[in-house]
């Protein structure tokens, strides 16, 4: 999904995107925080080991609990964390209604609700966004395991142990995975964490839907964090 993203970055910077644990070509693995945490901090110490910096952190949904959940652990790996839509607690009404839609997938069979959803990208998305996330591959058994798989876990206690300097960039058209960015804002600036809290345009799926606009949010973070330094 991050290849409009990295095309459009690919000048001025050096980006390494990994798939998650029942995403793409780990689509076989099963979903586990732990698991996303392992990938994440490999691709953080190879960015690290071939640029010779740290490197800045970026998620987005799912992504971005995984980043969070990577920073906490390894902060000494990451200069900077820019989360979009992924400051909420995954308990209660949001937990309900992704637990549901996991169900309904589960329901409707892995290969009808792959079509579906690959019929709704291409509806819905720009075709450079579609064609990258079809590359990818969808799994619809990787979406009911990571929604089991992360109401198990503090996200808030997480960001309280996040030191580095962080970026939280919400879109006003997502309430759910929005709902509790203040908690998680206060929560990493009790740790010392020189946190923001931007609110920009769009629905959850703005890095799809838009992802000339969302790079352009990239690059504006990468600046605040870092303050302009060298790419990577």
């Amino acid at each position: 999904m991050w290849k409009p993203h990295a095309r459009l970055l690919a000048p001025d910077f050096r980006v390494t995107a990994c798939d998650l644990p029942g995403h793409g070509t780990l689509a076989a693995s099963r979903f586990t925080l732990d698991g996303a945490v392992a990938q994440v901090r490999a691709a953080l110490q190879e960015a690290a080991t071939a640029t010779g910096r740290p490197v800045v952190l970026a998620g987005m949904s799912l992504g971005g609990f995984a980043a969070l959940a990577t920073t906490a652990a390894h902060p000494e790996l990451v200069a900077g964390l820019l989360l979009n839509n992924s400051t909420a607690q995954p308990r209660g009404v949001a937990a309900r209604l992704y637990r549901n839609a996991g169900r309904l997938m589960r329901w409707a069979g892995e290969e009808r609700a792959a079509r579906l959803n690959a019929a709704l990208f291409r509806k819905l998305l720009p075709k450079e966004s579609a064609e990258a996330v079809l590359a990818g591959g969808l799994s619809m058994r990787g979406f009911s395991e990571a929604v089991d798989e992360l109401p198990r876990h503090d996200f808030i206690a997480m960001a309280r142990r996040c030191t580095v300097p962080l970026q939280i960039v919400n879109c006003r058209g997502d309430r759910l995975l929005t709902a509790d960015e203040r908690a998680f804002l206060e929560a990493a600036r009790s740790a010392g964490s020189a946190a923001e809290l931007t609110h920009v345009k769009g629905t959850h799926i703005l890095a799809l839907t838009d992802p000339e606009g969302f790079t352009r949010i990239l690059r504006s973070g990468y600046d605040r964090l870092t303050g302009g330094a060298a790419k990577a």
